[in-house]
């Protein structure tokens, strides 16, 4: 999928901004410019209006933005992104980005908006063999998951759904969530009640083995570490206002890390402690997670369950492009910000320059691509790894030969290595 990418690094007290990469080729590309980057004020359109405005004073990314804003109604999304090295340009709303003729770039298909975390971490291929495990962890203080499980519920009757083979486990302190949860009847629908202990919850979601893990939860910080506050039963009972249970961002990392998750929505909500979930977001991609949501600013819990109902769906869609029934086995990658579209404009209805909560959702990604391809008990994530380096060898060592020069022989030898590894390996999507 083809990407505009904007780069923001510190630079002594300074920020210099650049255009990383952009579909076409475009002049002075990786140039840094000083950036003169400030809070926009005034009506939705005019603050979307003056970031364009801020990114425009560098020629090169207002050439890569030009390119990208010129594409036709009918093209396939090309995503914006931001690589927020500078902590000064993570705090500013791109996903407010507006332009004159198109209006609000991330309310268009064409022009998802997301940003890169500031520490590079690689993200391997992901084999998939359904179903599809999401694991919604629905136990905010004081807050009913109801709503949200009802979204995935709804979600699980898709199409889609029914294509890849989709489980929902749930895990949570709140009853009516787990009432909500057994009365489905689903066959693909489990839950359990939350653990008493952070180690013990860690060990719940890692044994669950999520793809995606759902988290309403409160994010807040303890000692300066930031933390996530659940809810348990005695917690709910006695109409807890924060929730006892305490999960370091770290420690909910390393728990997942051994699944190979592909993505992370937070839905935290404020507390007397709390830090906003953007920064939360970005932690957990930051510690090699490829992709998590969060949002940018403490929302009322009414519009994040109306985020999550449209945003599953588009979701279960995306999983579908990439590993659906195919005759052909192909590596793929799945852009998550495509489907932040569909939610942001569901939120947005009618009218969407007078309120900007659906400008609050924020995605942030690795660098890398998540690639995911759909696999069997007999090519693991491992062995995929093993194949892809070696096939990256030797297409390499080719590369250093020259035919003129060289035993025809070896060149046989290594073309014929090459085609047998490829022969191992799901086909590259193109």
């Amino acid at each position: 999928m083809k990407r505009t990418v904007v780069g923001f690094e510190p630079l002594g007290d300074q920020t210099v901004l650049k255009l990383v990469d952009a579909p076409t080729d475009i002049p002075g590309i990786g140039e840094n410019a000083i950036a003169r980057l400030t809070m926009p004020d005034g009506t939705l359109v005019e603050r979307g209006r003056a970031l364009l405005e801020q990114l425009s004073l560098h020629p090169p990314v207002k050439a890569g933005l030009g390119a990208a804003l010129s594409l036709p109604l009918t093209a396939e999304p090309a995503p914006l992104y931001f690589h927020v090295l500078a902590a000064c340009a993570d705090e500013l709303p791109w996903e407010q980005l507006y332009d004159d003729t198109h209006g609000f770039c991330a309310l268009d298909r064409r022009w998802p908006i997301g940003r890169i975390a500031k520490r590079r971490r690689p993200v391997k291929a992901r084999a998939f063999v359904p179903p599809l495990r999401i694991v919604a962890v629905l136990s905010a203080a004081g807050r009913s998951g109801v709503p949200q499980l009802n979204a995935l519920l709804d979600a699980l009757g898709s199409e889609d759904a029914r294509a890849i083979d989709v489980h929902v486990h749930v895990i949570s302190g709140e009853q009516a969530v787990l009432d909500t949860a057994n009365a489905a009847g689903r066959a693909n629908v489990s839950a359990e009640l939350i653990a008493p202990t952070s180690p013990e919850l860690a060990r719940q979601i890692s044994q669950a083995k999520p793809h995606i893990l759902h988290l309403l939860c409160h994010g807040g910080a303890v000692a300066g570490v930031r933390t996530l506050a659940f809810a348990t039963l005695p917690d709910f009972d006695a109409e807890d206002d924060t929730g006892s249970l305490r999960l370091k961002v770290a420690d909910l990392v390393s728990a997942l890390l051994s699944c190979d998750p592909w993505l992370v929505v937070l839905s935290a909500c404020e507390t007397a402690e709390a830090t906003d979930s953007l920064a939360l977001a970005h932690e957990i991609v930051c510690h090699g997670i490829p992709a998590a949501v969060g949002m940018r600013r403490l929302v009322d819990l009414t519009d994040t369950n109306r985020f999550c109902e449209a945003m599953y769906p588009e979701v279960l869609a995306a999983v579908r492009g990439a590993v659906g029934p195919s005759q052909v086995p192909e590596v793929r990658e799945i852009d998550w910000a495509t489907s932040l579209t569909a939610p942001r404009v569901s939120m947005g209805g009618a009218h969407p320059s007078e309120a900007d909560s659906w400008s609050d959702p924020v995605l942030y990604v690795q660098d890398d691509p998540l690639r995911v391809y759909p696999g069997s008990p007999s090519l693991s994530t491992v062995d995929y790894s093993r194949l892809r380096a070696h096939l990256d060898f030797w297409e390499g060592y080719l590369a250093t030969l020259d035919p003129l020069a060289v035993e025809p022989a070896v060149l046989e030898h290594v073309g014929a290595r090459i085609a047998e590894l490829r022969s191992q390996l799901p086909r590259e999507s193109g």
